[in-house]
């Protein structure tokens, strides 16, 4: 029992400490500008190559993953991500922090894909589920933890330890893979064509689906560049702040039961219609601790709403579910990689109108899809 503890905490730990990479920088490039002496906009962009880096990981990692144990990839997996992440502390111009950042992204990209199908093989379906729930609150958690960590090492020490904390926890992570996670045998390797036939994905749900996906992470990384950036005076109120947002990420954990309770397609449109709520609202305040409020509900729609998501679009898939889900998560980040120029190229009002558009039209086309699939069924 204490080992099943363990996994468990293994699991939600990697996916912050992998995740949260996306998100570090955020409170800190003014300490990056100074320290490699760049600009603003030049420490920005390092994010999109790390987060279009790990999106290309994460299409990679998956069929590679196929042919070997599961269990190593994880490993070697964490162990190259120990070594780029302490090679960044290194970089002393622009050019060599993009390469290494790049790098580091594209390796850990080796996380996600593998260890959802490490799950497939390892668990039983009851175990299984819960443990993917766990990975899935801690990528939504580090969101908010990333920030939280790289803020409060800069306060103390400098940019570079930041990296040095991750760097340690790969370490131990790549550890906890190999004497802690069971080994399973390295299933039958499947045609090209079973795992890569994207005909059955060419349909209305599934691209429905993979576009609201890409405007998601973009929206909630642009809006926490943009806190940062807007607030920028207000440091220890803006700490506080991520730290009463984290609170809205464990509803992700109760998705599957409401999903059940009250259909798929309901909670989609309204966690979609909380999220432009909280968007809409936002315009109309300045105050700090009112945004701290909407973005609590902002956070608490996202987290429910990414693993409904994920639901929607697997079941649009059918027997392509797997390809499906490595689109998803390639998609996801996509759109995470563009959130900081986003950011960088809108202000904060625009940046909220924007997304206040975008999601009503998801929202308008997502209730369409409903409509039409309800009078088919009739008829």
């Amino acid at each position: 029992m204490m080992k099943d503890r363990i996994v468990e905490l293994f699991f939600w730990f990697a996916a912050v400490c992998v995740a949260s990479n996306i998100y570090l920088l955020i409170p800190i490039y003014t300490e990056l500008a100074e320290g490699l002496s760049v600009t603003y906009g030049e420490a920005v962009f390092s994010s999109t190559i790390f987060t279009f880096c790990y999106a290309t990981g994460l299409l990679c990692f998956g069929p590679i993953s196929a042919s070997f144990s599961k269990r190593n990839v994880l490993f070697f997996g964490m162990v190259a991500s120990f070594c780029l992440t302490l090679i960044i502390t290194f970089s002393t111009s622009l050019t060599s922090f993009y390469l290494s950042r790049g790098l580091q992204g594209f390796v850990l990209g080796s996380f996600a894909p593998v260890a959802y199908a490490y799950c497939f093989d390892a668990f039983t379906v009851n175990r299984r589920t819960f443990i993917i729930a766990i990975i899935n609150t801690g990528f939504l958690m580090a969101g908010i933890i990333g920030q939280l960590i790289s803020s409060l090492t800069v306060h103390v020490l400098d940019w570079r330890a930041v990296f040095y904390f991750f760097g340690v926890s790969y370490l131990c992570l790549s550890l906890c893979a190999f004497y802690l996670l069971p080994n399973v045998s390295v299933q039958k390797k499947r045609k090209p064509s079973d795992t890569f036939t994207t005909g059955r994905l060419i349909q209305t749900p599934i691209i429905l689906g993979l576009s609201i996906t890409f405007i998601t992470l973009m929206s909630f990384v642009s809006i926490y560049e943009e806190f940062a950036q807007y607030y920028v005076e207000l440091e220890k109120e803006l700490f506080y702040s991520r730290c009463i947002a984290l609170i809205g990420t464990p509803f992700s954990l109760f998705s599957s039961f409401w999903i059940k309770k009250y259909s798929l397609i309901n909670i989609l449109l309204t966690c979609i219609a909380m999220i432009i709520s909280s968007l809409a609202l936002m315009l109309l305040t300045k105050q700090l601790i009112l945004i701290t409020i909407l973005s609590l509900f902002f956070v608490s729609a996202v987290a429910i709403f990414i693993p409904s998501l994920i639901t929607f679009i697997g079941e649009s898939a059918g027997d392509k579910r797997a390809t499906a889900i490595s689109l998803y998560s390639f998609t996801l980040l996509t759109g995470a990689s563009i959130g900081p120029l986003v950011a960088n190229l809108l202000s904060f009002q625009y940046v909220l109108l924007l997304f206040i558009v975008l999601f009503g039209v998801a929202f308008t086309f997502l209730l369409s899809y409903n409509r039409l699939t309800q009078n088919k069924i009739r008829d």
